[in-house]
């Protein structure tokens, strides 16, 4: 027997049963969250580390990214079938979003409660809706998910605190996925759904350099290599093939740069602008590679198992995954001051994530420029370059905009900031070259922020710059391209001699004469006024051609099938460009001869839908806008009333364009409009007009709506859409008023409608030299009185030379009495004041062939031509005087191109006389054979095909062509004699068609 008291007894048992209880619960009250998770518990989340919590509650502990994973969300149609959705999802998580539903994940499990989220989103769309074709089919039915349908599921797992890093999604019947089959991924552990297998890659040797030189022109180019200031790019012109290459409408680099590495063009792949809007957040962002649908270079050679690593491309960001590295456009930024060395960079700059931590220490910032780096470029003092440092490393945001990034009126920090990135950028590129991928590429838009900035101050000075700044920025233009040439210099000697170097620009710069003067080349929505429309290509490497040029300009179309050629993969047909294989030495194309695939959108690994970036990079992004505004890309339309960004987004929010829950701006439409219409889509580029004015309504989109409307012989829109932009904007271009009176005089005119339309508006075309004269000259002119609409014309002109349409109208008349020449002074002292009038060369040169200056003439025309490469009129002048010149194979291109843009029977017949010429028989008759099936009435073609087989000694096939040709015209004489000339060959009696008797 104890001898403890009872009160000592109780205490001993109640403690040792205490201790007994701890040992019991204590295992189950406290629990550990790993590094790079978060735990739940009851209501409340919990980060790495340890945490007390109430016994026996569950716990949820979940990483914080992962992926991929795997769902398949089965529904059944009314009619009872089953149709499968499958998505594969790589994820973050949100903390505080996710463990407010903390009670849900844990109640459900993880994948459950993603699965739960997944299906809840997609309650809403019926089964069947799911199914329509929203992508290429693929793989066994399947067909891309639709893009309202991933947007949805986004939505609701974003809120739910699971962040989409990749969500990608197929919709098909059940039997689709009987059998499951995944890629084979790519670094990062992807599991894709294979479409069709990619096509055989054939060893070519070639390694690739891909330099991108935004805004680079030979005509500024040229002059300083003869100065020998760019000594680097003078050495790869003379060991490689040069040329131009040709650009597009609207001539805006993320269009441009996205197309290169595409093969196509913006209506297709989607980049269509500068800035989009995030819906869940309502920001103003940089277009973004979550735009984008069609596969990029990137996305195809990785899928054929080479190698990439690509460098500030533009609308690369968030970078996607990669077999390599891609560096996306918000680099600049994210480098351009000093950041802790614990700072990690913001998620989806590069891919891989953690690539930056390798050359870190070899990027500079703003604050590791010298002031005679500077100062080479600029002629300032050191104390203004310590204060544009400063400016330049104070945080973006810490003050307002207008004041600290108006980079436009504070031209030095954006110097230091464009020698900064630059450097940065040949860094990279420097280091992904040592690691030999196949293709490595590099963007820089030196060139094109200096021009948009200096270019003005240029010698010879223009009376828009003004006297200080010459004296300061005179020689800044030519300073970069001298610093620039350093760095491809650098670049080439990383990348050996064994390597491939193309380099290419998107357009080109005017300069010189042909520079704009009127308009500063950083004025708001006017910068693409400054831009060319041909800019560089320059091929250099062991199967380049050696001092080769181009014989016609390449295009941006061109770069991609190119590229495929050279690394030994066969070109989409879905590419609308070609391999140069003009550039390539003839042993490597007989080596290698072009092979052709349908489409990369059906092969390899389907298009990955992006998610956003990470909300770290939301300064760069800002940034990145707040120079393009500077420098006059994005803030308002060109038109006076137009609206500020904030009225653009004004009601935008619920327009989801884009993938990942993204909308568009006015101009993103308004964009894709004046690509569509150039290439004479009339009916499309009119969808994205309404598109664009749903939107914001512009002038500018009612303009262009009308012009698409008469093209399509829809006039009474045409009039409609002008009615309205004249009624909604005061400071509507009153040359709509002239417009009106134009559509009202077609054929059949209306002349009291036009006169009409004039008396209404007058008070909008009043003070317009010229205008007034112009509209009475119309009207003067419909109604007969030809010497009074002459006068008229001529007095427009004299009030304004550049009014193509008084031109145009004086020229007829002129011609019809004989005397267009007097039209000659006009229309140069109109190219005087603006040089890119492209009716104004095409008028000068065919009145310059009409009195035998034939050179001069076709000077003239090949500048018409070139502004407006789509004008079938154009280049058939070009044709016809090169016929002149008899330069045969010349002309027959022409006759060619027009032949393509605009067929008429006209055209072919002069393309089939060109051949008949070159004594190129089998083509000279298919192109008479493309007049006679064009044919509205003419015996032309069918004349020249019975001479060309009478030529060739096929007169029976002659004499059928004859006879086909007076059965439809029995009563043409020319036809006819040449018939009964081949009779008489013959020396056969043959009764003609079309008469009784002999003949």
């Amino acid at each position: 027997m104890s001898t403890l008291s009872r009160p000592a007894r109780f205490l001993l048992t109640t403690g040792a049963a205490l201790i007994l209880l701890a040992t019991i619960f204590i295992p189950f009250s406290v629990s550990r969250v790993p590094a790079g998770s978060i735990g739940l518990s009851g209501h409340r989340g919990h980060g790495p580390g340890w945490f007390v919590r109430a016994p026996f509650s569950p716990v949820l502990i979940v990483p914080l990214s992962g992926g991929p994973v795997r769902f398949d969300l089965d529904r059944s149609t009314r009619e009872g079938a089953t149709i499968r959705t499958r998505l594969t999802l790589d994820y973050r998580i949100d903390p505080d979003l996710f463990a407010q539903r903390a009670i849900d994940a844990i109640a459900t499990g993880f994948e459950e409660y993603i699965r739960t989220t997944m299906q809840d989103a997609l309650h809403p769309f019926a089964p069947s809706t799911l199914l329509a074709p929203a992508a290429p089919a693929g793989g066994g039915g399947r067909t891309a998910a639709p893009r309202n349908a991933l947007d949805a599921i986004e939505h609701a797992l974003r809120a739910g605190g699971i962040v989409p890093e990749r969500l990608e999604g197929w919709v098909g019947p059940i039997s689709a996925f009987a059998n499951p089959i995944d890629g084979a991924g790519t670094e990062g552990g992807r599991d894709e759904i294979a479409l069709g297998p990619m096509p055989e890659v054939v060893p070519t040797g070639a390694r690739l350099v891909l330099i991108g030189l935004d805004g680079a022109d030979w005509d500024v180019i040229d002059p300083l290599i003869r100065a020998g200031r760019m000594p680097r790019l003078a050495a790869l012109i003379r060991s490689g093939t040069r040329g131009r290459m040709r650009s597009y409408l609207p001539m805006i680099s993320p269009l441009l740069w996205t197309t290169m590495v595409t093969g196509v063009g913006p209506d297709r792949h989607r980049i269509a602008d500068f800035q989009a809007v995030d819906l869940a957040s309502g920001r103003t962002i940089p277009m973004s590679s979550r735009f984008r649908e069609m596969k990029a270079l990137w996305n195809i050679l990785g899928d054929a198992g080479l190698s990439t690593g690509f460098v500030a491309w533009w609308a690369s960001y968030p970078a996607e995954r990669v077999s390599g590295v891609q560096v996306s456009n918000l680099v600049a930024f994210e480098t351009l001051r000093p950041r802790p060395a614990d700072k990690p960079f913001a998620r989806g700059i590069v891919f891989p994530s953690d690539y930056l931590e390798g050359p870190r220490d070899d990027l500079i910032t703003a604050s590791d420029l010298s002031f005679e780096e500077a100062r080479h470029i600029m002629r300032i003092e050191r104390s203004e370059f310590e204060a544009a440092v400063k400016d330049v490393l104070r945080p973006p945001g810490v003050e307002d905009e207008a004041i600290n990034r108006k980079m436009s009126q504070n031209p030095v920090p954006l110097v230091l900031s464009i020698l900064t990135g630059s450097r940065n950028y040949a860094t990279l590129a420097a280091d992904l070259l040592a690691r030999r991928f196949d293709l490595t590429a590099v963007y820089f838009e030196g060139i094109d922020m200096m021009g948009h900035r200096f270019q003005h101050c240029m010698p010879p000075r223009m009376a828009l710059c003004p006297d200080e700044d010459f004296e300061r920025f005179s020689e800044s233009v030519s300073a970069f391209h001298a610093r620039q040439d350093a760095l491809i210099g650098s670049i080439v000697d990383a990348a050996g001699d064994d390597a491939t170097i193309l380099i290419v620009s998107d357009h080109g710069f005017r300069s010189g004469t042909g520079r704009p003067r009127a308009v500063l080349p950083f004025t708001t929505q006017q910068p693409v006024e400054w831009h060319d429309e041909e800019g560089i290509f320059l091929m250099r490497g062991p199967i380049a051609r050696r001092g080769a040029t181009l014989a016609s300009p390449a295009t941006l179309f061109d770069v991609a099938p190119t590229v495929l050629h050279l690394l030994g993969l066969p070109v989409s047909e879905d590419m609308s460009g070609r391999v140069l294989v003009e550039a390539l030495e003839p042993g490597f194309i007989r080596s290698h001869p072009v092979r052709t695939v349908p489409s990369y959108e059906e092969l390899g690994s389907p298009l990955a839908i992006m998610g956003p970036g990470d909300e770290q990079a939301s300064a760069a992004e800002d940034e990145l806008l707040a120079n393009l505004r500077a420098l006059g890309y994005i803030g308002g339309d060109s038109d006076p009333d137009a609206p500020d960004d904030a009225a653009l987004r004004a009601g935008d929010s619920d327009r989801a364009v884009g993938s990942g829950g993204l909308g568009t701006l006015a101009f993103y439409h308004r964009n894709l409009a004046i690509y569509l219409l150039q290439r004479r889509d009339y009916a499309r580029g009119i969808d994205e007009l309404i598109a664009a004015n749903e939107r914001t309504p512009l002038p500018r989109s009612y303009q262009l709506l009308s012009q698409a409307y008469l093209s399509l012989g829809r006039t009474d829109e045409a009039i409609a859409a002008l009615h309205a932009g004249l009624n909604q904007f005061a400071a509507m271009d009153p040359e709509s008023v002239l417009w009106l009176v134009r559509i009202h005089l077609r054929d059949p005119g209306d002349l009291h409608a036009a006169r009409d339309e004039g008396r209404r508006w007058a008070e909008r075309t009043a003070g317009h030299p010229g205008l007034d004269d112009v509209i009475a000259g119309l009207l003067a002119e419909e109604e007969g009185d030809h010497g009074r609409a002459e006068t008229l014309f001529r007095a427009s002109l004299e009030a304004d030379p550049t009014r193509v349409v008084a031109a145009d109208h004086l020229y007829r008349l002129l011609a019809k009495r004989g005397a267009p020449i007097e039209l000659e002074a006009v229309l140069r002292r109109g190219l005087a004041r603006d040089i890119r009038i492209d009716e104004y060369h095409s008028m000068l040169g065919v009145i310059l062939a009409e009195t035998g200056r034939l050179e001069d003439a076709l000077v003239s025309l090949r500048r018409a031509v070139k502004l407006d490469p789509y004008s079938s009129r154009f280049t058939g002048n070009l044709g016809n005087v090169l016929a002149r010149l008899e330069r045969w194979s010349e002309a027959a291109d022409a006759y060619g191109q027009a032949a393509q843009l605009e067929p008429s029977v006209e055209i072919y017949m002069r393309l089939g006389s060109v051949y008949r010429r070159m004594q190129d028989s089998d083509r000279a008759l298919a192109a008479f054979r493309q007049a006679r099936d064009l044919d509205q009435g003419g015996v032309a073609p069918f004349l020249g095909i019975a001479l060309l087989m009478a030529e060739t000694g096929r007169d029976e096939e002659a004499l059928d062509a004859a006879r086909e040709g007076l059965d439809r015209h029995p009563n043409d004489r020319s036809l006819r004699s040449f018939y009964e000339d081949l009779i008489r060959k013959r020396r056969t009696p043959e009764a003609a068609p079309g008469r009784s008797g002999s003949g």
